[in-house]
């Protein structure tokens, strides 16, 4: 199993705190992330690291990349049912560089994969001692 996780915890005094190997990250109050666009902007991320790994492990001519994700929420249950991708590459590509280009960094996004195909998903609960005031 490997070293990716990430926690979340609330009290009334803290409110939320999140956390990942690196760090804390601001999550819900007034300026703080949602969930939601944490998980796309996790999807873009990934996607945009690949594409800049291509682009320069192969020296081509791209000054800027730009990878967007919308998500689109459904009812019943409430989730995200339609996540689209839109990919702006600025720079001398060929419409078939681009298009393999993006289809094999597609390909390598942990992110993307997840989402195309279904993790199993278990959820524990355990008891925590009550902490001394």
């Amino acid at each position: 199993m490997s070293k990716h996780y990430a926690t979340c915890s609330w009290t009334p005094e803290a409110g939320y705190q999140a956390k990942t190997p690196y760090g804390e990250i601001k999550m819900f109050e007034e300026d703080g992330h949602r969930a939601v666009e944490l998980m796309l902007l996790a999807a873009a991320a990934c996607l945009d690291y690949f594409l800049a790994e291509y682009v320069r492990e192969r020296k081509l001519p791209v000054t800027r990349l730009h990878v967007t994700c919308d998500g689109e929420i459904s009812p019943y249950p409430e989730r995200v049912s339609a996540i689209r991708t839109t990919v702006k590459i600025e720079g001398g590509l060929s419409e078939a560089e681009e298009l393999k280009m993006v289809g094999m960094c597609e390909r390598a996004c942990k992110v993307m994969n997840t989402f195309k195909h279904s993790p199993q998903i278990h959820v524990a609960i355990e008891h925590m001692p009550a902490l001394a005031r």
